[in-house]
Parts: structure tokens; sequence; C-alpha cells
């Protein structure tokens, strides 16, 4: 049984949850900027760690966090309840695609399944909740523009070999990527992950490349320094 995940200001419970907490999470909660958002939006919650990131850094912020699966949105929902911002978070159970939801949101954070692989030939539950279509990626992104907010911005982490692909469905949404970040595992592996910002507006593309681990396997100075208000414990160099 997984063990729970200390944040410096607040636990992740992940007993039930298909996907545990990872670096992926760490980077795209970390890496979040905006200014002064209201109302926020959590795509696919899971464990909710997005959710509690966001108002660890926005602390006037509130969050609704949408999860289909009924692990991950119970360890969500017990997550939320135990966290100093339990006034703030609103845990539901359901199918974005067809949730009625009842706002816009300034902000919309997504760990989205955006591998792009036969279903049939996965056997584990913990990789299939990372897997979807082409249909459910355009979809997926369709679904964000009718939920932003005019002047919102939606933040997400997504292979890189899916950023083409992506692009194009933004573009045919008329969506707009404003920041980039091109994730490498290490130098000498480049381009494992790229997190984006995406809006309704057209402001230029600000890019930027971000180290995880040194070639000795440690962790690089700019992760720690981008994520060490999120750590329990000191990272090793």
């Amino acid at each position: 049984m997984a063990q729970d995940f200390q944040f410096k200001y607040f636990t992740i419970s992940q007993k039930r949850a298909a996907l545990k907490v990872g670096t992926d999470s760490m980077l795209l909660g970390a890496l979040v900027t905006a200014i002064s958002p209201k109302y926020a939006l959590d795509l696919g919650a899971g464990t909710g760690v997005l959710s509690l990131m966001l108002c660890q850094k926005f602390p006037s912020l509130h969050v609704d966090a949408i999860e289909i699966e009924e692990g991950a949105y119970q360890d969500c929902l017990m997550n939320f309840q135990e966290s100093r911002w339990s006034d703030q978070l609103n845990a539901m159970q359901g199918d974005y695609f067809n949730h009625l939801f009842s706002k816009s949101y300034d902000l919309i954070i997504s760990n989205p399944p955006f591998y792009i692989e036969q279903a049939a030939d996965i056997k584990r539950e913990s990789e299939l909740a990372k897997h979807t279509s082409k249909e459910g990626l355009c979809m997926f992104i369709l679904r964000i523009k009718s939920l932003l907010a005019v002047d919102g911005s939606c933040w997400m982490i997504i292979p890189y070999t899916q950023f083409d692909l992506l692009t194009d469905y933004l573009k045919k949404a008329s969506l707009h990527i404003n920041h980039c970040v091109f994730i490498d595992a290490k130098k000498s592996k480049p381009n494992s992950r790229v997190v984006i910002e995406i809006s309704n507006s057209v402001a230029g593309i600000n890019t930027s490349r971000l180290v995880i681990r040194n070639e000795d396997n440690t962790y690089s100075d700019s992760y720690i320094n981008l994520t060490k208000e999120f750590h329990s414990k000191e990272l090793k160099k």
C-alpha cells in the first residue's frame, strides 16, 4: 500500500488512487504563475495534489477539483478536509466532459492522460489512467475552451511526443500558448515533458528549459530551487 506523501504544508494520502504523487505534478504545480486568480479548476484532480499546491501559492484562491475515479476521489476528499485550506477546496466526483459547471475559471490546471496508445494493450490501472485517444485529446482541449474565462489561463504538463499534436488542436480551438517550459530528465536525456500555459489571448510564447537531474542522478539546482517550497525535506544535490 502506498505511503502518504508529505509536503511542507500538507499531506497527500494516496492509498486508493491509481496514480501516485510524482515528478510531473511537482513540476506543474511549482511552475504555475497567475495574477491574483479567484477561481481555479483542477481537471482530473486525482489525489488533489495540484489543487493543494495552488492554494499554497495563492492563499485566497477557491478551487473546484473534479475526479471520475472513486478511489482517487476519496483520497482527494480526505486530503482537502485535512488541509488548512479545507474551506477553499471543493472536491467533486464525476466526468468533466458531462459535468455542469456553474462558472468559468480564471485558472485551470491539469495533469491529463496524454499518452496516445491502444488501451486494450494496457493492463495496469495506473497505466490506463495515463492514456487517451486523439479524439479524447481534442475533446479535452475543447472542454478547456468552454470553461476558461476570457482572460483566464490553463496550465498542463504533457509528454514531449504529444506537443505537436496538442499545438494543432489548440490552433483549431483558437487557444494560444503563452508559456512553454521544456523539461529534460537530464541534459543527456532532453525533451521528456513540456509544461505549457494556454489562454484565449495572443501574447507571444515565453520559452525556457529545465533539467531535473544532473548526470550523476542528483537533483539539479534549478529543480531544487523550483520545488523547495513544497518538499518537506531538503533535496540532496
